[in-house]
């Protein structure tokens, strides 16, 4: 994965973007556009990495992932290149001590849960302006504090 790039020409996104552009999601699809346009670099986490593997198993098998653990099936949905050449266009910037910390704070403060919580603060914490998540709570956190939110 990539990791350079300022933190003005960034967009962090959250999993839901990415799991809602892979099914054709109109808004979705079009905040990559817009990305594309704006030369935006697109960052996200080991959280959103995580998110997204889980989900993109489940849609591309129709089961859930544990079943698909429990049947030794992940090397058969997984292949060398895809989803992998697909999550290689994002920058992962870490969860350190630091994104920790904050996000502890961000659930209490705006009542979420960890994984939002967590990529909240990594926004914050690397000065990111731009988020782009279609989570409802995330939406309204980010702009709370002080982020742009896409679309």
């Amino acid at each position: 994965m990539r990791r350079s790039g300022t933190s003005s020409e960034m967009i962090f996104l959250d999993s839901s973007v990415l799991i809602e552009g892979l099914k054709g999601n109109p808004s979705a699809v079009a905040l990559f556009e817009e990305i594309l346009r704006q030369e935006l670099i697109p960052v996200i986490n080991d959280i959103v990495f995580s998110e997204f593997l889980f989900h993109y198993i489940a849609l591309k098998t129709g089961v859930s992932p544990f079943t698909v653990k429990k049947r030794r099936e992940i090397d058969e949905v997984l292949s060398p290149s895809e989803p992998k050449d697909f999550l290689e266009q994002f920058h992962v910037l870490p969860a350190d001590d630091d994104v920790l910390e904050l996000a502890y704070g961000m659930m209490v403060k705006h009542n979420l849960l960890p994984n939002d919580a967590i990529i909240l603060a990594t926004c914050l914490t690397f000065g990111i302006k731009l988020l782009g998540t279609l989570d409802s709570d995330l939406r309204e956190a980010g702009m709370a504090e002080g982020l742009e939110v896409l679309p």
